[in-house]
């Protein structure tokens, strides 16, 4: 596998650590990071420990997306790995939600290259769960970014950072260092 680098934007993002504990995490984010207004200080402390417990080991990154500070309003995982597939059509059909979704290009892709495909989804307790996720070929690696969130208005604001934070993701010689950088 070749290496991967992101480079983080983080006025809007911040890497949720998964080998962490997640009480002190979530302590020194809330003690040195601006919390959403009206937000109490033990909710968001419980938020951000949720969110530390609920992170994909598969995943490369997690990113929480956060316009309106702590606790963040979608979650943000970033995938990346070695494909020799050359369409994005050529993929595995994953299940469609119940609900519709929509496939659009990503930016000025192809739709073979890059999609950006949205979907809803009833979870029970939560209630309509909106996913972007984001798809790119580079370099031979499939770079995917799933964004999630009970909030669809968040999701569609953040349309723009994801679609920029995708494109930031640098595929690299295999041998370079990998790393996530903010």
């Amino acid at each position: 596998m070749r290496t991967i680098e992101i480079d983080v934007d983080d006025r809007w993002l911040l890497p949720v650590p998964a080998d962490v504990d997640a009480a002190a995490w979530a302590e020194e984010c809330v003690s040195t990071l601006r919390s959403e207004p009206d937000r109490d200080r033990e909710e968001t402390k419980s938020a951000l420990i949720s969110l530390v417990e609920s992170v994909d080991p598969r995943a490369f990154a997690t990113l929480l997306f956060c316009p309106d500070g702590l606790p963040g309003r979608a979650l943000v995982a970033v995938y990346a790995t070695a494909s020799d597939v050359t369409s994005l059509g050529d993929l595995p059909e994953l299940a469609p939600a119940a609900l519709p979704r929509q496939v659009l290009p990503l930016g000025d892709h192809e739709l073979s290259e890059g999609r950006v495909i949205s979907t809803l989804t009833q979870v029970r307790d939560v209630g309509l769960l909106g996913t972007l996720q984001y798809e790119l070929l580079r370099d031979g690696a499939l770079l995917e970014i799933v964004a999630t969130s009970p909030s669809l208005p968040h999701l569609g604001a953040g349309m723009p950072v994801f679609e920029e934070l995708i494109e930031r993701i640098d595929v690299g010689p295999i041998g370079r260092t990998t790393h996530v950088s903010a």
